[in-house]
């Protein structure tokens, strides 16, 4: 049996996911890992052709962890751990859906004969661009995946598959436009994951500082060794020349 548990970002449901139980293959997002360094990772996902929103020590931060990754056609590191989707076999299965990272993962799963998936921080709730464009493809993978037998768990936790409306069912047959579409929740959700964000650049800037300290240090060093060997030659040229030094005291006279 293949178990796989995909794990997105959103903290309500994110951490439920089954990183001890070894049954299960964990796969995340690449920008999400600084939240799962001290978790088991099976496989990390980095789709995206365009990484100019990360920093540059970005694809190489990632990819030096040595975790089998999935990437797009035009991830800058090249290695034996690093694969590029297949996207031919995915459009093959449904036509193109890849809206989403999830959605990656889902029909990687799929092609790779899984019998089980969890699908952990993964609401597509809050975003417009997720809702109105990534969710409904979430939803025909998801169902793709159950009409071929594969069991597919969804924590009550998150948001996903979970609508409150009811056609013909709810009051007046029409839904309630006057409800917030979001809620306290989710925005609390957006704001964890944003300061995860800023935690994690915060902590680059101090490891990039500590970096120029160092080297600072080093510039340091060897200016004084220049210095010391510059003075040096003068005093070996002097001796050269026919200069009598008979103590240290003498080459501190020397120009």
């Amino acid at each position: 049996m293949t178990k796989i548990a995909i794990v997105g970002g959103c903290p309500n449901s994110e951490y439920l996911a089954p990183f001890s139980d070894k049954e299960w293959d964990i796969w995340v997002h690449g920008n999400q890992m600084n939240r799962h360094e001290n978790r088991r990772v099976s496989r990390i996902f980095e789709i995206h052709d365009d990484l100019s929103e990360h920093p540059p020590q970005y694809a190489p931060w990632i990819a030096e962890k040595k975790i089998p990754m999935i990437v797009g056609r035009n991830f800058p590191i090249k290695a034996d751990h690093i694969s590029v989707f297949p996207f031919d076999k995915a459009n093959a299965i449904m036509g193109q859906h890849l809206t989403s990272t999830p959605a990656y993962m889902m029909a990687l799963a799929i092609i790779e004969g899984a019998t089980e998936i969890g699908i952990y921080g993964v609401d597509m709730s809050v975003d417009d661009h997720e809702y109105f464009h990534q969710r409904p493809t979430m939803y025909a993978w998801v169902g793709y995946a159950r009409g071929l037998g594969i069991k597919v768990t969804i924590p009550k936790e998150s948001s996903l598959f979970i609508d409150k409306y009811v056609e013909g069912a709810g009051a007046g047959n029409s839904p309630d436009f006057e409800q917030p579409p979001f809620t306290e929740k989710e925005f609390l959700g957006m704001v964890k994951l944003h300061e995860d964000k800023i935690s994690s650049y915060e902590q680059e800037i101090l490891d990039i500082q500590a970096k120029v300290l160092l080297i600072q240090k080093t510039i340091h060093s060897h200016d004084g060794a220049r210095q010391a060997y510059a003075r040096l030659a003068k005093v070996s040229r002097s001796i050269e020349s026919g200069v009598d030094i008979d103590s240290l005291i003498d080459t501190a006279l020397i120009k």
